[in-house]
This record gives structure tokens, C-alpha cells and sequence, in this order.
């Protein structure tokens, strides 16, 4: 073995130079190729694929807007002073390049013409045609028109007047009532039109772009322009204290973008000062950092390329890697470093002979080290979030590389970098911590006891922890956005229960899409009707199918007509009015109708947002969405499998926020135990290989595995709830914990006890540990609370990982592993 480290060191001796220049070359191709790198800041595609509660709330999503829609909350100001800033604002965001359509205002005048004036029987539902039928009679007629004289009778009023001449029998009301029963008290009040809070106080602007709101460089051109939109109004109508705040995905895009700057900026010089720092402390001067930084350099730039190849984009979670892999890719550089010194001291300055012996003694620890730490990544890149995936894939490429170069680009560095200055140690040997371990490896039998009666407590409250598959955690710590969000749903909304959802139908064409939508909405009412659920909005109200039209048009031209005309001008005339100022309704009433509204009528014009939210055109035809929120008590995965059985073959998607996150929570806990068994098995495999022998091995990996039950128990003691980004720790903590203690091992191997292994290699062991808990240490400053709270918890992990290594592994580790 060492006649073949021999000739390889020999080899790179000679070809130094060229080595470090073909990984300088390397890094400049590298580091070009970033200018495709491209973020992804939507929440949502760190879920799995394949699951319907995941796709069908995904899809839903997309479809219905919510990804492409900017909310201005506009408030700060009396009612008049709100409505007047807004009709001056609305058509200056109409005007901006970025955007496609404004929804400020409903025109209710031109509703009223349309939907209740010439097709107001369309929206009379046929079981109240038998109330129509029955105000037909002479003795209904002559009774509503002496109603009408009462309203007329009252103080002047021009639209009471209109409203009288335009409906003498008073079929508006009837269809007035259907049409309020499908949306009662459910949305934002429409005062004038306009989109009003409950107190009055506030109006909502929906503002639709034309681009995505996942493209940052059109997101900071449409915010600018909508800022600068308001202020000319503010500007114009001499107000300025009206105030403008935005919500929806537009303004989360924003934030995710902005956090996503400062977080890599934080690493960056937070990483740079902590690991000179740790240097300083360590080696009393900064000649290692050329040595454990350009290979970092390299590894971080070849791994960000190698990501174009395998990711379209890097989410705020797979982005941390760079900032893992300089805590752990490190590692090796200190652990080369520390020894390539020692061994020139040993071999009287020949630095050929001492890279050989470096390479020699650490070779295998490294590559198992380096095995752990990337099966730990393995382990996580077989999630199924996305994310987590990523994360897990490219940090183990990141720590294969390093393998690599420990072998390749180390001994090039020691060849140009040892043999200048010395640079000692500022002690040559940790005494104080070999005798520590000394003290411990003496306790061994009592130690170990304490081991198992810690392990044992510890579990009971480590099986106490909970999950959390709350999505609104994985939104930014400080988010306006969120803020903004939350008091639109406060003050325009109804209280929510146990979580609106969706119900969506697809059809074929527009009319298959509305035939089908109907039949759902018609079980969501009796549901509603059971007490399932607390509400239900659809859009079979607004917009029946063909069919629904026909119908209820068979059932007016059954109606006799021409009779009810006769008494109705007959009993105007004998109350006092003039007959003929009922010409339009008379004349509209006597004629049949078979004419249905159709999806772009401009009767339906004022209330095409309204349709948008329900009924959306695609390339495989139309989709319907139904709306409903369960009543008390009742859970959703229980409502959709009650749905989903009662709706049988009908094609539809069930999306709820609670029912996904309910399935995220099933996956958390199934990838929670599959990282577990995984993590443990698979590392416990890979010492043992190297390692040679199950006790060592066991002994190994034990103190990792108590520090994982600490963790647990710690955070159900204070509640801190497992995420699906927290998820990653337990594998973490093998895979990058055991690293301590397999370079422990095998300098026993070599050195015959443990305060001699101690003393050559203990530095090491302690600035490797606390590089790694500085690369996860500074996550805990991430404005992205799941990374932060994942760096916090690693951080205090892998500082129990190290006390471990010195406090505990020495009693563990068998007599005989001094002679594996």
C-alpha cells in the first residue's frame, strides 16, 4: 500500500503544477456556467408529485389565479376619500406595461340590466317557478301592484321608480334571493360596487400581471410600476394618507427574492470570518486558509455547475448546500494540513516522504468519513419533497468531489504550499485533551452504564415530538406580505372554521365542464343542508349550463303570459298608473325565450372576475371550481373520501390547503422513519467495512445516535416540532457525527492508545467539528425560519457530536480496537 501511495505522490510531485492549473481551468468554466443558475422561490414545488392531495392543489392553484394575482389593500382614509383613489388608480395600473387586467369595481347597474333585466328569468330556479305561476293570478297581480303604489307612495325615489316600471311583479327579488343565497355573507362586502372590507374601512384592488410572478426580474419591474402608479395618484388627488399595502404571490416573490440576497450574502462573510476565526484560535496563524480554501473553492463551483445539469432551478433550501459543504468539505484540508505538518516534522523537512505518509495514514479514514457524510446526503436525496431532495443530492456530489481531491489536489498543495514556511502548530500536541480521554477510557464500565440509562430516558421523551406540515412556516420569518395577507382575510372574510378548499370538475368543453359542476355543487348543498359543511359557493348561480337554461326557459314559456299581461295592464290602469310606461315589460314578458347566456355575454361582463374564480378555459377544455369550507368537527381527509365516494366516476380534483398538509404530515412521519432506519443502518454498514470489526463499529456510531435522542427529547421539552426541512438532521447527524470518531478509531489503530491518537489528531477532530458547526451555525441567521431553526438544531447536534467523540467514544471503543 504504501509503495502505491509511493508512486502515486511521486507521480503528482512531478505534475503538480499542471494539477493545480487544470482545477484552476476547472473553477473559470465553473464558475461561468453560474450565470444560468436560476432560483426557485415557489413554495409549493418542494412538494411530491403523484399524490393527488399534492397535484390536485398544486394544479388547482395554478389554474385558479392565486399564482398570478397582486392584492393592493388600500385603507387609511374615509369611504369617499378610498372609492375616489381608487377609480383614479385603477386605470393607471391598467395602463402599465406588466399588467394585463385590473379588477377594482363591479359595475352593479350594468349587472342588474343584464342578469335581472333582460335575461331575469334564466335565474329563476325552476322549483320556484310554482311562486312565479302564483303571482300570475288577477288577485297576485292586482296585490303586487298595490304594493308598487305603497313603494311609489314613499319619499321620491328615481330608482325605486325604475326598479317598479322595470319589474311590476316583482321577479327580481325571487332570482335577487337565488343569486344571493350561492355567495351569502361569504366574501367582501360590494358597497357601490366596490371591493369593502366589513368595517368599511379598507377596499381590495385585484391586479393581475401579464408575466410570472416566479420571474424575478419581471416581479421588480411590476412592483416598481405599481408603486409608481400609486404615488401619481396620491400625487394627483393631493392625498397623501391613503395608505397602499400589497399581498398575493407578486409580493411573496419579492420577499423570497430579496431574502434569498441577503441570506447568500450573510453566509458568505458570516462562513469567511468564522472559519478564520476558528484558524487563528487553532494554528496561530493563517497559512493553512490558501491550503483548505481553494479546494473549497473548486468544490463549491464544480457542484453548482454540475446542478445545471441535473436542476432546472435551486430552491431557498438546496441553496444552503454551499454553505453545509464548507463546513464539511473543510474537513479534509485541517485533517491533511494538521498531519502533512507532522509528518515533515517527523521526516525532517522531506516533503515527499511526508504527503506520502499523510495520504498513508489518513486515506482511509477520509474515505470513510467522507462515505458517511455523503450516504447521510444519499439518504436525504431519496425524499420525496423536492427540496430535501435536492439539498441531499448535491451536497453528496459536493462531498464526493472532495473525496477526490483529497487524493489528487491535496498533494499538489502540500508539494507548492509545504515546503515554504513551517508554520507550527501553536502547540504540537492537545495534552489536556488526551488526558481527558485518558481519564474517560479509565471510567469505561461506568460510563457505559450511564450511556444506556441516558439513552433509555431519553427515548420516552424523544418519541413525544411532533410534526409540523403547516405550509405558512416555510414563508420568510418577517414577511409584510404575510401580514397584509392575513388582516385581507381578517377584515374582508368571514371567520374561517377548519379551512376552505375546492372541489374542481373538468370537462371537455364549457358546457360539459358547467353540466358537471352543477352536480357537484348540487351535493355540496345538501351537504351543507346535513350540516357537513359551513359553506359553499358556486358558480352555477351566476353562469347555469345550457341544459340549467333551457329548463327553467321550458318552464316561463309554459307560463300563461298573455293572460298575466291582460290583468297586470288592467289593474295598473284601475290603481292609477299609466299603462304604457310598462310597455318594455309587457312587451319582453308576452314573448317566448330560448336565447341561453353563454360564457362571454357582455350581460355577464361586470361579473367576469367572479367567473374567473370558478370556471377556467385550457388546452384539454374547462375546468370548474366549486368552494366549500367544512362545518365544525368535521376533518377534511374524512370529507374527501366522503366526496370522492359519492361523486364516483365524475372527473374531479379535491384541493385543500388542510387536506395537504394533512398528506405532508403522513409523509413527514413515513420519511422521518425511512431517514431513521436508513441513516442508521446504512452508516453502521459503511464502518464496518472500514472499520473492520461490529463492536468498534456499534461504539462508533453510539454516541451519534444518543445525540439524535437528545435532540428529539429536547424538542418536544420545548416544542419545537419536526418540519419537512428539519426532517434532514437525524441522517445529518450520523452520517457527518461518526466522522469524529472514525478517524479516532484508526489513529488508535495506528498510534496504540488513545491519548496517543488523542494527541495527534484531537486539534483536528476539534476544528473539523467546529468549521462544520459554523457552516450550519450561520443558517441559524437565514431570514428562512425552517433553515434557520435547521441550522440552530444541526449546530447544537453536531457540538453534542463533539463532546461525544472526547467524553464518551473513549469508553466505548473496545480494548482491542488498538489492534484492528
Amino acid at each position: 500500500m504504501r509503495l502505491s501511495y509511493a508512486a502515486w505522490v511521486a507521480a503528482i510531485g512531478r505534475h503538480y503544477r499542471a494539477v493545480l492549473a487544470a482545477s484552476l481551468l476547472l473553477s473559470v468554466l465553473a464558475a461561468l456556467s453560474l450565470t444560468r443558475l436560476r432560483l426557485d422561490i415557489n413554495v409549493l414545488n418542494m412538494l411530491p408529485r403523484g399524490t393527488p392531495a399534492f397535484d390536485d392543489f398544486k394544479s388547482f392553484v395554478g389554474a385558479f389565479g392565486q399564482l398570478d394575482e397582486l392584492l393592493l389593500l388600500v385603507d387609511g382614509a374615509p369611504p369617499a376619500e378610498l372609492r375616489s383613489f381608487v377609480d383614479a388608480l385603477a386605470p393607471r395600473l391598467l395602463a402599465c406595461d406588466a399588467i394585463a387586467e385590473v379588477h377594482a369595481r363591479i359595475d352593479t347597474d350594468r349587472m342588474l340590466e343584464g342578469m335581472l333585466g333582460t335575461y331575469l328569468f334564466h335565474y329563476i330556479p325552476e322549483e320556484a317557478y310554482g311562486e312565479v305561476a302564483a303571482r300570475l293570478t288577477p288577485e297576485a297581480i292586482d296585490a303586487q301592484v298595490a304594493v308598487d303604489r305603497a313603494i311609489l307612495a314613499a319619499p321620491f325615489d328615481l330608482s325605486a321608480v325604475r326598479q317598479v316600471v322595470a319589474d311590476p311583479l316583482g321577479f327580481r327579488r325571487i332570482a335577487g334571493q337565488h343569486l344571493a343565497g350561492a355567495y351569502a355573507d361569504l366574501g367582501p362586502a360590494l358597497e357601490g360596487g366596490y371591493f369593502t372590507a366589513r368595517d368599511g374601512g379598507a377596499l381590495l384592488v385585484f391586479v393581475h400581471p401579464n408575466g410570472s410572478a416566479f420571474d424575478s426580474v419581471f416581479t421588480a419591474r411590476l412592483m416598481e410600476e405599481v408603486g409608481r402608479a400609486v404615488a401619481e395618484t396620491a400625487g394627483e388627488l393631493d392625498d397623501h394618507g391613503v395608505r397602499v399595502r400589497y399581498a398575493g404571490a407578486y409580493a411573496f416573490a419579492l420577499e423570497d427574492a430579496s431574502m434569498f440576497k441577503r441570506d447568500i450574502a450573510r453566509y458568505t462573510v458570516l462562513s469567511l470570518l468564522g472559519v478564520l476565526a476558528i484558524f487563528f484560535v487553532a494554528y496561530g496563524n493563517l497559512r493553512i486558509l490558501p491550503f483548505v480554501t481553494y479546494p473549497l473553492i473548486v468544490t463549491t463551483l464544480v457542484t453548482f455547475a454540475l446542478s445545471l445539469f441535473l436542476y432546472d432551478e435551486l430552491n431557498a433550501l438546496s441553496l444552503s448546500f454551499a454553505a453545509i459543504l464548507y463546513g464539511l468539505a473543510i474537513d479534509s484540508g485541517i485533517y491533511f494540513y494538521t498531519r502533512l505538518l507532522e509528518e515533515r516534522r517527523r521526516r525532517g523537512g522531506d516533503i515527499g516522504a511526508a504527503v506520502t505518509a499523510t495520504l498513508a495514514g489518513l486515506g482511509r479514514a477520509n474515505v470513510a468519513a467522507t462515505a458517511t457524510s455523503a450516504g447521510a446526503f444519499v439518504v436525504i436525496g431519496l425524499s420525496t419533497l423536492s427540496t430535501v431532495r435536492q439539498l441531499g443530492v448535491l451536497t453528496a456530489i459536493g462531498m464526493l468531489a472532495t473525496t477526490v481531491e483529497f487524493f489528487t489536489l491535496y498533494p499538489a498543495l502540500g508539494f507548492l504550499l509545504g515546503s515554504g514556511a513551517r508554520g507550527d502548530l501553536r502547540s504540537a500536541e492537545p495534552v489536556r485533551m488526551a488526558r481527558w480521554a485518558a481519564a474517560v477510557r479509565g471510567r469505561a464500565w461506568g460510563i457505559r452504564l450511564a450511556v444506556a440509562a441516558m439513552a433509555v430516558v431519553l427515548a420516552g421523551e424523544a418519541f413525544q415530538v411532533e410534526l409540523d406540515a403547516t405550509l405558512n412556516k416555510l414563508r420568510p420569518a418577517d414577511s409584510a406580505a404575510m401580514r397584509v395577507q392575513d388582516e385581507i382575510a381578517a377584515r374582508f372574510m368571514r371567520e374561517s372554521g377548519s379551512g376552505s378548499g375546492a372541489v374542481v370538475v373538468h370537462g371537455d368543453s364549457v358546457e360539459e365542464a358547467l353540466e358537471r359542476h352543477e352536480q357537484v355543487a348540487a351535493l355540496l348543498r345538501d351537504y351543507r343542508a346535513r350540516g357537513l359543511l359551513r359553506s359553499v359557493q358556486s358558480i352555477d348561480a351566476v353562469l347555469p349550463s345550457a341544459r340549467t337554461q333551457q329548463a327553467r326557459l321550458a318552464r316561463f314559456n309554459a307560463l300563461p303570459r298573455a293572460a298575466a299581461a291582460a290583468s297586470l295592464r288592467d289593474s295598473l290602469e284601475r290603481q292609477g298608473f299609466k299603462a304604457d310606461r310598462f310597455r318594455t315589460f309587457l312587451d319582453d314578458f308576452a314573448q317566448p325565450k330560448v336565447e341561453t347566456l353563454q360564457v362571454g355575454d357582455p350581460a355577464l361582463a361586470p361579473l367576469a372576475f367572479m367567473i374567473q374564480h370558478h370556471l377556467r378555459t385550457r388546452g384539454d377544455g374547462t375546468i370548474a371550481a366549486a368552494y366549500l369550507e367544512p362545518a365544525d368537527g368535521v376533518a377534511w381527509p374524512d370529507l374527501a373520501r366522503q366526496l370522492r365516494a359519492d361523486l364516483g366516476a365524475l372527473p374531479v380534483a379535491i384541493a385543500a390547503r388542510p387536506l395537504l398538509e394533512f398528506e405532508l404530515g403522513r409523509v413527514l412521519r413515513r420519511e422521518l422513519l425511512l431517514f431513521l432506519a436508513l441513516a442508521f443502518l446504512g452508516n453502521l454498514a459503511i464502518l464496518m467495512a472500514v472499520l473492520r470489526d461490529v463492536r468498534t463499529a456499534l461504539a462508533v456510531i453510539t454516541p451519534d445516535a444518543l445525540v439524535v435522542l437528545a435532540l428529539f427529547a429536547g424538542m418536544a421539552a420545548l416544542g419545537v416540532a419536526i418540519d419537512p426541512v428539519n426532517l434532514v438532521i437525524p441522517p445529518l447527524i450520523f452520517g457527518i457525527g461518526v466522522d469524529n470518531g472514525v478517524y479516532l478509531a484508526i489513529t488508535l489503530r495506528q498510534r496504540g492508545s488513545i491519548e496517543a491518537a488523542i494527541r495527534s489528531i484531537g486539534r483536528a477532530i476539534t476544528v473539523t467539528s467546529l468549521t462544520t458547526i459554523a457552516g450550519f451555525g450561520f443558517l441559524a441567521f437565514s431570514g428562512y425560519p425552517p433553515l434557520a431553526t435547521m441550522g440552530r438544531l444541526m449546530a447544537i447536534g453536531l457540538a453534542l457530536s463533539l463532546a461525544g467523540t472526547f467524553f464518551l467514544l473513549p469508553a466505548l471503543l473496545p480494548r482491542r480496537a488498538a489492534g484492528l
